[in-house]
């Protein structure tokens, strides 16, 4: 009677996995990308090179990161019998191709391996953790979109079947990813091939690479949205392409920008890269918070802000640097907040309007950090930790007035202020 009782308990908790990650499978269905028009669904040998315009600039910026540690993420996969497509896709997704980048959960590199999970994998490199990490979830689970949530919210979440929204909307973007490389890749890789890197190097700003390269700020930062939200560190690689493009951004009224999406796109990261509001971004297009981005979408990037600030009138001779500086400002902030995107140079008599609440260093700091509870965390204790509120923390994660968090479950911490 005991192990029927158990047998049913178990079946009732397959059920649930099935019914959660059903929506998941579905909504991937749904919004896969479509192939380009007039093309076959893949690209053969002989196939034409889609044009530059039909990709994400974020994508082949970081694949172009990712190339750099191609073979060994190809190495890895065949050792451990992970699909390529799915290992570079968890690549794109957790760090652009950015090595040495760190989650306010502790999460590192690469794969963004947590510190525990590295030492018990027994492994050598990063990239071989998050790999080997994932074919053990694979086995567990004997299917990847179930693996992928694994690898996001721990196994013990997915066996219980309650994966949270944001869980299922990593499942989604890695898949994103995954079937644009199975749908692109000899075009995505073409384009990728014509963008140069850059090393950032001591005392680099956005501003100092760009006049390095000779492309505008918001080109570097539409290219490597992984490091928008962070501050520059020597040694990062910074994408871009060979010259300068056109295509991107079109200025509209009312302090807006439109964007035609393209394969690849996360709005996510166009929101890091602008610097616009994400509940802002997504009431303004109509998205949803579970969803990825159909090729051919319009979006309207509403950049307008209220506050306190100060105007200056442009004299003859001045530059970005000069005026950011005397503001304690950066040329970023300033150019964002004036709509300068297509032309840099400031033209004698124009007004800015620069802030005085956003000093230079305060500039690049994200809104929010991603935290991965761990055993003994409690909302007060993040709350000392990160210098914010409990009711802050519940507000940023939509937990109305509940104080439960659960092991492995990732919040959104809003950032300490400076200045």
């Amino acid at each position: 009677m005991r192990i029927a009782f158990e047998t049913i308990k178990q079946y009732r908790r397959e059920c649930r996995m099935l019914r959660h990650f059903l929506i998941v499978v579905i909504a991937l269905l749904a919004t896969a990308p479509a192939p380009h028009a007039g093309a076959a669904p893949a690209q053969s040998d002989t196939e034409d090179i889609l044009p530059l315009t039909d990709f994400s600039p974020a994508l082949l910026g970081m694949f172009r990161k990712m190339m750099v540690i191609e073979d060994e993420i190809r190495r890895y996969a065949d050792r451990y019998d992970v699909s390529l497509d799915l290992a570079r896709a968890v690549c794109l997704h957790e760090s652009g191709g950015n090595r040495n980048l760190r989650s306010g959960a502790g999460a590192q590199g690469y794969f963004q391996v947590m510190p525990a999970t590295f030492r018990s994998l027994r492994v050598e490199t990063n990239i071989e953790a998050g790999i080997k990490y994932l074919s053990q979830m694979i086995r567990q689970f004997g299917r990847e979109d179930y693996a992928l949530a694994a690898y996001n919210a721990g196994p013990g979440r997915v066996r219980r079947g309650r994966p949270p929204l944001e869980t299922l909307q990593y499942v989604l973007a890695v898949g994103q990813f995954r079937n644009v490389l199975k749908l692109y890749e000899r075009s995505i890789r073409h384009h990728a091939e014509q963008i140069d890197v850059e090393q950032v190097r001591e005392g680099d700003t956005w501003w100092s690479i760009s006049q390095r390269v000779g492309l505008p700020v918001v080109q570097l930062r539409m290219h490597n949205p992984f490091l928008a939200t962070r501050p520059l560190r020597v040694g990062q690689l910074m994408a871009y392409p060979p010259a300068s493009r056109t295509d991107l951004l079109v200025a509209n009224d009312d302090d807006e920008l439109t964007y035609r999406t393209r394969h690849g796109d996360n709005y996510l990261h166009l929101a890091f890269v602008l610097e616009v509001e994400r509940d802002a971004f997504r009431t303004a297009n109509e998205l949803w918070r579970l969803q990825t981005l159909p090729a051919g979408q319009t979006l309207q990037l509403p950049l307008g802000w209220r506050g306190r600030h100060e105007e200056h009138r442009v004299a003859p001779g001045d530059d970005l640097g000069a005026v950011a500086e005397t503001y304690r400002s950066t040329p970023w902030r300033i150019i964002r907040d004036n709509g300068l995107f297509a032309e840099e140079r400031l033209e004698p008599g124009t007004v800015l309007k620069i802030r005085k609440d956003a000093p230079g260093r305060a500039a690049a700091r994200p809104e929010h950090v991603t935290h991965r509870v761990a055993r003994g965390d409690t909302l007060a204790k993040l709350a000392r930790r990160y210098g914010t509120s409990i009711r802050a923390i519940q507000s940023a994660n939509d937990m109305g007035r509940r104080t439960m968090i659960r092991v492995g479950q990732r919040l959104r911490i809003p950032a300490r202020r400076t200045g």
